[in-house]
């Protein structure tokens, strides 16, 4: 699978709703939970905490049926949803993280992570083929995102990029030229499609939000990216 990590580095700039809305983009994606301060779909979307990540790290390598046996229905969107507790979820990235990744990049598609608040990358978002993280273009989060790239660009293996959500003081150009990385997408702040997405709102008015034609158009350039992306693997 190509590997669309999303994250943040402060506040709450909406990466669970964002990671939803762009799996869904996809005809072969999938979300994973991989925040560290725990995994909040199984409550959102009154799903059990298993099948789950805890029974695909389990499961041998070549079960039948892959991430799809695993996997559970979020509003039409496939999950792997991740332990809610803080301590739980960073028990089980530290102990099966590496075998949970090896699985996942080795099948088909697209997995999309919810990485939650990013501090130390977890195996799946270091083996990203990109991660964009979700910022406010206000100075505290661009100050705290400047201080994170170096790393970031150290440990992850692919893209390291910027989506901006909602309105600020700062344009592109500033983000850009301040953080040193590019910006790839800008999100309005929606929060009416943000719940309706939440309660499982209507889908043709979710649909016609603002917010998911942003997503829409975000995942086409994704869609185009991951493709150049095959193609330079392929040949080279």
């Amino acid at each position: 699978m190509k590997v669309v990590s999303l994250a943040s580095v402060r506040g709450a700039p909406g990466v669970t709703t964002t990671a939803m809305l762009l799996a869904s983009t996809f005809t072969d994606g999938l979300v994973v939970e991989a925040d560290l301060d725990g995994g909040v779909l199984a409550v959102r979307y009154g799903l059990g905490r298993e099948p789950g990540l805890t029974t695909f790290a389990a499961g041998g390598p070549d079960a039948d049926g892959g991430w799809r046996a695993h996997a559970q229905d979020a509003g039409g969107v496939p999950v792997l949803v991740g332990p809610d507790a803080p301590g739980a979820s960073t028990s089980m990235w530290r102990t099966a993280g590496e075998r949970i990744t090896h699985k996942l990049v080795a099948a088909d598609g697209v997995v999309v992570v919810d990485a939650g608040r990013l501090r130390s990358p977890v195996p799946i978002v270091a083996a990203s083929d990109l991660l964009a993280v979700l910022a406010n273009p206000v100075a505290d989060q661009l100050v705290a995102l400047t201080h994170l790239v170096p790393t970031l660009r150290q440990e992850v293996r692919g893209r390291v990029a910027v989506v901006l959500v909602g309105d600020g003081p700062y344009g592109v150009g500033d983000v850009e030229r301040s953080v040193g990385v590019p910006v790839i997408g800008q999100l309005p702040n929606d929060p009416d499609a943000a719940e309706a997405l939440r309660v499982g709102g209507s889908r043709s008015r979710l649909a016609r939000s603002r917010l998911a034609r942003a997503v829409g158009a975000l995942g086409g350039e994704l869609s185009s990216a991951l493709l150049e992306l095959t193609t330079a693997g392929a040949a080279s």
